[in-house]
């Protein structure tokens, strides 16, 4: 049975449901050649096999539910309204078939074509019990990779078993292949809702310390645009390449930018196999020649900049989902840029190194292209084995480093930043030179001002006029500030909303920020705060149970509390 309909409208306790058990999808099957449908909120209509929606004045108005057994198709002339659902599942006659959106359900351009030449869902809700949705590019419209966007949320795991949204076609039936590069994925998925965080894909499986699990779900496999704010924030883009076993290195591939101010109003991630490294080996991390490359052997992450004229500084950051060194021999980790480890202008942009790949950031950069994680097989003569900052009685910042061994090395010089990337010298002290025991040296900075943040390194000057870099250290000298205390609780939480309070001695305008336990802002609002108690209402009902930071940051303070959510 297959409807076709010229005006349809369906109200709040009512419905919409045609089946044949006896049928395929394709036999019941729902066509929108040109006319406005209307769900209204509460109701919902259930559609058995596949949805066609077609022609310039062909409309969907939803406000309710859809659930959908067969295939989406559209052309690039339908639109799409509304703050409804779409639910995509094979529960009844459908049971173990592939499910796909083929076609133009996306926003057709830039945001400024969202409400306007816009075909994309408001929530989408994937329950495919194969594990997998797929997008079909079907050449349709002037960006016909453009194929399927959300506009509020995605929900990864809506049935029983979590999906994740593969961007090319692999065909109804037979044997499936996968690109073995993100940039040959044919199609798109959008996140038309600018909001950072990963607050908008629910029921992802992005991890802190990486999943490494037998096959990898819930996230994109191919390629994923996301909508930025033009006041930044941290965007994650759960992009990768074909599920993968436990050290297959080709599935999830976790990323995330730290915007700041911008106008790049869409970016698109993918994750691409096998790049080469063309970049001679370089000096970075306090000593360690950086001469082995994931790129060939596990891959790199990819950004641009769609519009291509954005412009804006972020800092990147990359949480390997299958976090394996067996493969590598490197035992100290940092990321590259375009395989070049170093900016000719010798600047390390915040050179963030550590023991694994997992978590590393680095920037602050301008622009996108490639990134990839780097190790060292090499330590170098002259190793400067830790840094440090402390504020000596709020007085002076004292600036403390050690190296374990010295060949030909002249002499070091103190730098210092206020934004840990314009750094100037404000100290030299000469070195031992040639040294096979630990060196101890300090530098004392008493040029500095109350409740600044202080951003130091250490530049290592060899005799022959070469050097080398630390990573940045932070420290400040803190005067009293104006809050008297902040408590929050319930803590635990369950659910429901959370209370900050803080007492103040004087007025303060302050910014009250939530992130979770990998770094994603997931709340951000200003406060204008009174003298005496204020109070404060965090929801956290959406929050998925974890540890949460409660930032309070105001002129000449930050204040950090930890709230725990339960099961």
């Amino acid at each position: 049975m297959n409807i076709k309909i010229s005006t349809l409208s369906i109200l709040a306790g009512l419905g919409l449901s045609y089946t044949s058990h006896l049928h395929a999808q394709h036999n019941n099957e729902l066509f929108n050649d040109g006319a406005l449908i209307h769900i209204q909120a509460g109701a919902e209509v259930h559609v058995w096999g596949d949805v066609h929606m077609n022609g310039a004045t062909g409309l969907l108005e939803n406000n309710g539910l859809i659930k959908v057994q067969g295939d989406l198709h559209s052309d690039a002339n339908f639109q799409q309204r509304g703050t409804g659902t779409t639910r995509i599942e094979n529960s009844d006659v459908n049971v173990g078939e592939r499910q796909s959106i083929q076609g133009s359900y996306a926003v057709r351009g830039a945001t400024a074509q969202t409400g306007v030449n816009d075909g994309s869902f408001y929530n989408l809700e994937l329950a495919n019990d194969q594990g997998v949705v797929y997008l079909v590019n079907t050449g349709a419209g002037t960006n016909p990779e453009y194929v399927a966007d959300v506009r509020n949320q995605v929900n990864f795991l809506a049935g029983g078993t979590a999906n994740s949204i593969i961007t090319h076609d692999v065909g109804r039936t037979g044997a499936i292949v996968y690109p073995a590069n993100g940039s040959n994925y044919s199609a798109e998925f959008g996140m038309m809702n600018n909001t950072p965080g990963l607050v908008n894909y629910l029921n992802n499986n992005a991890t802190a310390n990486g999943n490494a699990s037998t096959t990898d779900a819930a996230y994109i496999q191919g390629k994923h645009r996301r909508a930025i704010d033009p006041a930044g924030g941290t965007y994650g883009f759960l992009v990768g390449l074909e599920p993968a076993a436990v050290n297959g290195q080709r599935g999830f591939q976790y990323m995330l930018v730290d915007m700041a101010n911008n106008n790049y109003d869409v970016i698109r991630g993918y994750f691409q196999s096998g790049s080469s490294n063309n970049a001679t080996a370089s000096i970075e991390c306090s000593g360690y020649l950086m001469d082995e490359f994931w790129g060939t052997r596990h891959g790199e992450w990819v950004l641009d900049d769609i519009a291509g004229s954005g412009t804006g500084d972020y800092t990147a950051q990359v949480w390997p989902q299958d976090p394996t060194t067996t493969n590598f021999t490197g035992t100290t980790w940092t990321i590259s840029k375009d395989d070049v480890f170093r900016y000719p202008s010798g600047n390390p942009l915040h050179n963030d190194c550590g023991p694994s790949p997992v978590g590393l950031d680095r920037g602050p950069f301008n622009g996108f292209s490639e990134f990839g994680v780097v190790s060292a097989t090499i330590l170098l003569d002259a190793e400067i084995t830790e840094i440090d900052a402390t504020a000596i009685n709020n007085k002076f910042i004292k600036v403390d480093w050690s190296t374990s061994q010295e060949k030909d090395l002249d002499y070091f010089e103190v730098q210092r930043s206020t934004d840990d990337m314009h750094f100037q010298t404000v100290g030299m002290v000469q070195a031992t030179g040639n040294s096979t025991q630990t060196r101890e040296y300090f530098f004392d900075d008493r040029a500095v001002l109350p409740n600044t943040y202080y951003y130091y390194r250490i530049k290592s000057i060899n005799n022959d006029g070469t050097y080398d870099f630390t990573n940045s250290v932070v420290e400040s000298i803190q005067q009293s500030d104006v809050v008297d205390n902040v408590n929050l609780f319930p803590n635990p939480i369950s659910n429901g909303s959370a209370t900050l309070e803080i007492t103040l001695s004087e007025s303060s305008e302050m910014s009250l920020l939530v992130y979770d336990a990998i770094g994603q802002l997931i709340e951000n609002r200003q406060i204008n705060a009174q003298v005496g108690i204020n109070s404060y209402t965090i929801e956290t009902s959406s929050w998925p149970a974890g540890v949460y930071f409660v930032h309070l940051k105001g002129a000449t303070m930050t204040k950090v509390k930890e709230l725990i959510k339960s099961e």
